[in-house]
């Protein structure tokens, strides 16, 4: 059983970008209802058998953005300057680059619910580190005095619920703000001053 494995390895590996760039087209251009095996294999000129040989199906492929996706965001929000509140500020910046930069990604992560993909444990306890990257800047936060009387989990997902309303009202077109980023900004550090000592933006 070994062998046809590692027979297929190679194939897989010259493909694979292909196809997953083919996957992150189509969710940009036609959404997650028009992601579907047939038009993932048309896109990357491949048969639609190869979607379900090298990637267990569609279901594979979304298993593979969503990690992706979360390790990308992991590391973007790892900033660490010593000034804490600066670093929150920075990473809730960087939170919403990233969807803008990866919307395909984003709406795997965060917004559309596709039919019986269910991340596996090693992707959902990935998500769960990502999370705890923002606990962190919380915590370090409330050593110099902000969000006090708050637990550093309720207090990150705050901060999360604010980012995340923002950025999915902005990725559907409905952001009436004549300064997307301005705004954006002004709504991170103005839910910091309400939960501590007044802030300058970095």
């Amino acid at each position: 059983m070994a062998m046809p494995r590692r027979m297929l390895r190679t194939p897989s590996q010259r493909i694979e970008p292909a196809v997953l760039g083919a996957v992150v087209y189509i969710l940009n251009e036609d959404g997650p209802d028009g992601l579907t095996v047939r038009a993932i294999a048309k896109r990357a000129k491949v048969a639609p058998m190869t979607i379900y040989n090298h990637f267990n199906g569609k279901n594979g492929l979304l298993e593979i953005v969503w990690t992706d996706g979360f390790s990308t965001l992991q590391q973007a929000l790892g900033i660490e300057t010593g000034d804490p509140a600066h670093d929150l500020i920075a990473s809730a910046l960087a939170y919403r680059n990233f969807a803008l930069e990866h919307r395909a990604h984003y709406t795997v992560m965060f917004i559309h619910h596709f039919d019986g993909f269910v991340p596996s444990i090693p992707a959902t306890q990935l998500a769960a580190q990502t999370f705890q990257v923002l606990v962190n800047h919380i915590q370090r936060c409330q050593a110099v005095g902000l969000f006090e009387g708050y637990s550093a989990t309720n207090a990150a997902q705050m901060m999360w619920s604010a980012c995340h309303g923002y950025v999915s009202i902005e990725l559907t077109s409905v952001n009436f703000s004549s300064d997307h980023e301005g705004t954006f900004r002004s709504l991170i550090t103005g839910l910091l001053r309400g939960l501590g000592p007044s802030l300058s933006t970095p």
